[in-house]
């Protein structure tokens, strides 16, 4: 299933809800995030296979030789791109949208997360770096500008 397919058969209200719960910063943001399932939604439907979007949960306890309590973090959702040509997993966040929209989901196996929490945790991180395409494209080049300066100078 991918993510266009999800915010088509779930009642916008819902995801907006889950959106909050699970991220209580985006209380004030929800219009800008409502915009954002507009876009998904009216994003073209093609075949897309560059890469899948896998959803998991890491869980720093689950390693008892390394993980201390009281320091590392509790469990949390995990999102990544996987290049199946590339071997390749990778952050998701200067990605284009029609790439989420289309991308194949896989969910790990035995994680228990509902279509609104699913959509949910893909708009917030598709606007990770902001609430359109070219906010993003801009800090995607100030981020490699700045990579660049550092390795000249």
């Amino acid at each position: 299933m991918t993510l266009k397919e999800i915010i088509e058969i779930h009642n916008e209200d819902e995801v907006l809800e889950a959106l909050e719960e699970m991220y209580p910063e985006t209380k004030n943001q929800k219009e800008a995030y409502r915009e954002v399932l507009e876009y998904v939604r009216h994003t073209q439907t093609t075949q897309f296979d560059d890469f899948v979007i896998h959803i998991g949960l890491i869980d720093p306890s689950s390693n008892s030789e390394t993980f201390e309590d009281g320091v590392d973090e509790e469990a949390y959702l995990s999102i990544s791109g996987y290049s199946e040509k590339e071997n390749l997993n990778f952050a998701l966040g200067f990605c284009k949208w029609e790439e989420w929209a289309n991308a194949e989901i896989i969910i790990e196996a035995d994680l228990m997360i509902s279509g609104d929490e699913l959509a949910a945790l893909c708009i917030y991180e598709m606007t990770f770096y902001g609430f359109d395409q070219e906010t993003i494209f801009k800090e995607l080049q100030d981020l490699e500008n700045g990579i660049t300066n550092e390795l000249y100078h």
